[in-house]
């Protein structure tokens, strides 16, 4: 009677452990959910745009209640604001798009990190949430900005078939180093045959590059304004298939040599002869009426 007893208690215990001791979420190891992310490639320095979409994707074709999407971003990366998101309910084949910064530091550059996106619902009837994680992965690069500042010509107007020289500076502003580094001169004007481009190399940030190049014009070039541009280009040794390019747009005057002939009266003797003869100039003309050669 006894050992009767102390079964039906032990079962009446098991019964309602299965219901006072449910976990708050199962995890699912069949993901109903799927996710799609763009902006995964960060800019260091910068506060970046990414934005993860969600699709309720649930192989029995159902909705899914009380939704809650997280995302995690690990350290040195920061998500900027709230990181949760919240539905009351998601149909199936619809999405819901999270929007939000990451700002990526310099410290990170050409590193790669792996965040999470969790989703936590439940279906209808369920007592138990259900809970998946997706991962996210992200990359962090510098960036290269190339300024051209301080540009001149000299001289600013020019005759055809002359030169000139055009110098000026180049900083790059950005995080990381530029390499192969080249400035060059662009116009129609300007004799093919000489040489209108310099090697510079590496540009490493807020580091002025100096530069100057020799221009020889055409010859028979007609009056006139012409544009003269300054590229720069350089490579990201991140991002070799991508180059990085710097232009300017300047003004050169092109006008024709005037050739100014100049009459000079041809002077005499100077010194006590030509006192001597200036005096006996003026007493030929004093007397006679005419011009003394």
């Amino acid at each position: 009677m006894i050992r009767s007893l102390s079964w039906k208690l032990l079962l009446a215990v098991l019964l309602l452990s299965m219901f006072t001791l449910a976990p708050a979420a199962v995890a699912q190891s069949a993901a109903h959910l799927t996710v799609y992310m763009t902006g995964q490639s960060l800019t260091a320095g910068f506060n970046n745009n990414v934005t993860v979409t969600v699709v309720n994707n649930y192989s029995g074709y159902i909705a899914i209640y009380d939704v809650d999407i997280s995302v995690s971003i690990p350290a040195p990366l920061a998500l900027i604001g709230d990181n949760h998101w919240h539905y009351d309910s998601i149909a199936y084949g619809q999405s819901v798009t999270l929007t939000f910064q990451v700002y990526a530091p310099t410290s990170g550059i050409g590193t790669s990190y792996l965040g999470s996106v969790t989703g936590t619902y439940k279906q209808l009837g369920d007592i138990a949430y259900t809970e998946e994680s997706h991962d996210i992965g992200f990359s962090v690069n510098g960036w290269i900005n190339l300024v051209l500042y301080g540009v001149q010509l000299s001289p600013s107007k020019v005759s055809q078939g002359g030169n000139a020289t055009i110098s000026g500076n180049i900083l790059n502003s950005g995080n990381i180093a530029a390499y192969n580094a080249n400035v060059s001169i662009e116009s129609d004007t300007l004799n093919p045959t000489a040489a209108s481009s310099f090697f510079i190399g590496i540009i490493d940030p807020n580091i002025p590059r100096p530069f100057s190049l020799l221009m020889v014009f055409k010859q028979n070039i007609p009056n006139g304004n012409y544009s003269i541009t300054v590229k720069v280009s350089a490579t990201d040794n991140d991002r070799p298939g991508v180059p990085v390019i710097a232009k300017g747009n300047f003004i050169m005057q092109i006008s024709r040599t005037v050739e100014t002939n100049v009459n000079q009266r041809q002077t005499g003797p100077t010194g006590i002869v030509g006192l001597i003869l200036e005096i006996l100039r003026s007493l030929f003309n004093a007397f006679f009426g005419s011009s003394f050669p």
